[in-house]
């Protein structure tokens, strides 16, 4: 069958009749839009189309060979779903052939052509039936699609839906009886209209390059979190201008969570679930590189450990910073970023601190440490505070300089343990 996007390439017809005067004649006409290929009526079969190959939009048949053996040729090529998008006409000689050439409709033919027609009128004739055989055998295939568990649509160069297979839950007015998708654009229908904008966008592009596009947006519509996959590729018409785009959309929602959970597995530590060292790194160095200042640094530090350690076990030191890291989750998520950076050694990330906002946490967790306990004792934290106030600000100088007055309290907490 004729490729249709190749640029500026005239469709084919395959021209069947005994009859040299009519043949030159029809090829004359024929010879401004299209190519033509003469076949004999002895010679041309439905074999003849399947052994061939050229490509061919349009077969246009002398009345005496698709009169033959009561309409044979042409039963044989409109049941053929290999020949449903070909536009199958019939030419008439004289006005006899044209008086009983209306059985052949009944058969197959897309219309009947007869010399009695100005050529002009021949050649939109033949230009309708190429339409019609398109539009109807798109409509077959967009009912077949439907099958598919793949969204598949298609949009004009305007962004503007032809058709689409399924109609989605983020569809604005999809259950209203009589309603279509045609001729309304995403910003029409899409309830979330940030990736309405971006469907629009990403047409406007396509149609501007001619070049196609894959990406996967998320969808948070009806309480319900999906991912899909749209692969956008742009198709073009005879002249090989692009007259819109052609799409699909795969629920990829189960690839996406489970590609996120092994993310945040990574970089999650497994015993406090806060974040670990190798994020902290990642975390610390896209905040200096896209210039996230202000924000404050605490360091902190579990008081005890070792005594915990020696007097209970490993085990319950665990338990020690589990604990710990769950006083900071219950009382930072929200505000700040939490990292276990060693041990029982931790660092908290509180962005656009200019408020001394960090100070309050500190004080915060302090006043909560009489709340968690482990075997009859309180948890005990040091803490120290340092700012990173701008690119002039040197992030691992200020990082030690939470290390440093961290450390300072620890001494400090020791000291008063000892002079009890």
């Amino acid at each position: 069958m004729e490729i249709m996007n190749e640029k500026h390439k005239k469709r084919t017809v395959i021209l069947v009749t005994e009859n040299s005067n009519e043949e030159e004649y029809l090829k004359n006409i024929l010879s401004k839009n299209y190519d033509t290929i003469t076949v004999k009526c002895s010679d041309f079969s439905k074999e003849y189309l399947n052994s061939t190959d050229k490509q061919f939009s349009v077969i246009l048949i002398d009345f005496k060979k698709a009169f033959e053996n009561d309409f044979e040729i042409l039963k044989s090529i409109s049941e053929d779903n290999l020949f449903a998008d070909i536009a199958l006409l019939v030419y008439c000689e004289n006005a006899e052939e044209l008086n009983n050439s209306v059985e052949c409709l009944k058969y197959g033919a897309s219309d009947i052509l007869s010399k009695i027609a100005p050529p002009e009128a021949i050649l939109n004739r033949i230009a309708n039936s190429i339409k019609l055989k398109k539009f109807s055998t798109f409509y077959e295939i967009e009912n077949i699609l439907k099958e598919l568990p793949s969204n598949i649509y298609m949009k004009d160069a305007e962004g503007k839906y032809i058709f689409a297979t399924h109609y989605w839950h983020h569809i604005h007015g999809r259950n209203e009886i009589g309603w279509t998708i045609r001729g309304k654009t995403d910003i029409e229908i899409r309830k979330d209209k940030s990736n309405a904008l971006k469907a629009f966008e990403t047409d406007k592009k396509i149609i501007e390059t001619g070049k196609g596009m894959t990406y996967t947006i998320e969808v948070n519509e009806d309480g319900k979190r999906e991912f899909l996959e749209l692969i956008k590729q742009p198709y073009f018409d005879e002249d090989g201008k692009v007259a819109g785009i052609i799409a699909l959309i795969n629920d990829v929602t189960d690839r996406e969570l489970l590609r996120i959970s092994l993310e945040e597995s990574a970089m999650m530590d497994e015993l406090t679930h806060v974040y670990n060292r190798r994020f902290f790194d990642q975390y610390t160095s896209n905040l200096i590189k896209h210039g996230s200042f202000p924000f404050s640094i605490i360091s902190a530090d579990c008081n005890d450990l070792k005594k915990v350690n020696d007097t209970y076990g490993h085990i319950a030191g665990d338990e020690y910073i589990r604990i710990a890291a769950l006083l900071f989750r219950m009382n930072v998520e929200g505000m700040g970023t939490i990292f276990r950076t060693g041990g029982d050694e931790f660092v908290i990330i509180i962005p656009n601190d200019t408020d001394g906002k960090a100070e309050e946490i500190i004080q915060k967790l302090k006043d909560e440490e009489k709340h968690f306990s482990i075997k009859n004792k309180n948890i005990s934290i040091s803490y120290g505070l340092s700012y990173v106030k701008g690119e002039n600000d040197d992030f691992k100088t200020a990082l030690n300089e939470a290390d440093k007055k961290m450390y300072e309290n620890k001494a400090a907490y020791k000291k008063s343990i000892q002079d009890e």
